[in-house]
């Protein structure tokens, strides 16, 4: 299949590529804040509540999340970022954040032919000693879906919340989310296998893919893929992390990630353990 660059369409600080029915739209005001990825204008990414809601769309932090706490600095999440158009790719960046020395870049492409978005996520050390940063993807959707991954050492485990609780099923962790109100926040850590997860919405498939990270890669206190839901049970963050390494000043790391969105035949089984899920991401991501 021929490669066939899709160019954005741009309306103030929003950057929108169309590609046959699907709409991929980047918010360079909102932190290069991945705002929509929506197939016959159906999004699967959650949309901001209202004004002061940070948390939708899709977004971007270095781990762990023990270097700044939270919130995340200003300048990497939610402040604006300097968009630049270089060729049929969207580059925006952040400043630097002052307290870590690091900044942001998220550079944005789209292969029409294959209905493939690439997203090139950079963090570079604008400090004067060396930082320790692995790159961290977290991207936003409603409760109520179904999100999937292959599993890969060791077992699920907690962090500081609940324990979010995943159903193990040949080798691959399922995760049907809860619509109802909970009395607190849940989270659950896992090495993933495969480079890949996934997330069904109704009739959308959702899948990010990655380089593979082992255990000893990650960061400390965090890991390869981490689910988390909040008491409202109003979103499911499906995460996705790199590896952890030491970035020289003036040193930067590039992580590339790759989104699919499909529509799922009725044919195709959406619950726990189906083959036929799994048989499907499978083929997208070789």
């Amino acid at each position: 299949m021929s490669t066939e660059a899709s160019f954005p369409t741009v309306n103030g600080s929003v950057y929108t590529f169309t590609f046959g029915d699907t709409t991929f739209a980047v918010d360079a005001a909102k932190a290069g804040r991945i705002a929509v990825f929506a197939l016959a204008g159906q999004n699967i990414l959650c949309a901001a509540k209202n004004s002061e809601d940070n948390n939708w769309g899709s977004t971007f932090w270095p781990s762990p999340q023990s270097d700044w706490n939270w919130p995340p600095p200003a300048e990497i999440d939610p402040g604006p970022y300097r968009a630049e158009m270089q060729g049929a790719s969207l580059l925006v960046e952040s400043p630097p954040a002052p307290g870590l020395g690091l900044a942001v870049s998220k550079r944005f492409s789209v292969d029409a032919a294959k209905a493939v978005v690439t997203i090139e996520y950079g963090i570079a050390n604008q400090g004067k000693a060396p930082r320790k940063v692995a790159p961290w993807e977290i991207s936003r959707v409603a409760s109520g879906g179904l999100t999937f991954f292959p599993m890969g050492e060791g077992r699920p485990w907690k962090g500081p919340q609940e324990l979010l609780s995943l159903r193990l099923q040949d080798g691959v962790a399922w995760l049907a989310s809860e619509t109802r109100a909970a009395s607190t926040d849940q989270k659950v850590f896992a090495d993933g296998r495969e480079g890949w997860i996934a997330h069904v919405a109704g009739d959308l498939i959702l899948v990010k893919a990655f380089a593979d990270t082992t255990p000893p890669q990650a960061a400390p206190g965090e890991a390869e893929i981490e689910l988390y839901t909040d008491p409202g049970r109003t979103y499911v963050e499906v995460e996705n992390q790199g590896a952890y390494m030491s970035l020289q000043p003036g040193a930067a790391l590039a992580w590339p990630v790759r989104w699919f969105l499909r529509k799922l035949d009725t044919s195709v089984p959406r619950q726990a353990g189906s083959v036929a899920l799994l048989a499907l991401v499978r083929g997208l991501v070789p």
